[in-house]
């Protein structure tokens, strides 16, 4: 199994999960968005983020 078939494989699961139907035109738009948010995840995950920065001024807890 390639890369792209775990991925839409990912996709079904996660969609059967939450009762989500896909339609087969959309799911490679689908994918590359998912594959886009996964490297945003992996981004952010990897920055070191002490609890002494200040958060930004709009933020309300």
């Amino acid at each position: 199994m390639n890369e792209q078939d775990l991925i839409l494989s990912d996709l079904r699961v996660l969609a059967r999960q939450i009762d989500l139907t896909i339609p087969a035109d959309c799911m490679a738009g689908v994918a590359a968005n998912t594959q886009l948010l996964r490297r945003y995840v992996d981004l952010i995950c990897g920055m070191a983020l002490p609890d002494t920065c200040i958060p930004a001024y709009e933020y309300r807890p």
